[in-house]
C-alpha cells in the first residue's frame, strides 16, 4: 500500500509541474489561475525536488522510480490537457 501511494504522490506532483510550465499563458491554452502566481513554481519546484532526494534516500533505483513517476504524471497532465482543448476548439 505504501509504495501504490507513494507512486500516487509522484505522478500528483508531475501533473502539478505541467501546468507551472505553460505559466502565465492567457487564451485557449491557458494555464489554470493558480499557476499565474509567481510563487507557485517555487512550490511545485520544491516538491518535485523534494520527492526526488527523498526517494535518493532509499536508493539510486527509487530515484529513477520517481523521475518516472513524475514523467508519468506530465504526460498523463498534458494528455488530459489537449484532449480538452481539442473538444473547446471544434
Amino acid at each position: 500500500m505504501f509504495n501504490f501511494t507513494y507512486a500516487i504522490i509522484g505522478v500528483l506532483i508531475g501533473m502539478a509541474v505541467e501546468p507551472v510550465g505553460r505559466f502565465a499563458k492567457h487564451g485557449p491554452s491557458a494555464s489554470p489561475q493558480w499557476t499565474w502566481n509567481k510563487i507557485s513554481r517555487a512550490v511545485v519546484a520544491a516538491a518535485m525536488w523534494g520527492f526526488i532526494i527523498f526517494s535518493a534516500t532509499f536508493g539510486f533505483k527509487y530515484a529513477i522510480y520517481a523521475i518516472l513517476e513524475i514523467t508519468t504524471g506530465v504526460f498523463i497532465s498534458y494528455y488530459l490537457r489537449s484532449e480538452n482543448l481539442s473538444k473547446k476548439i471544434k
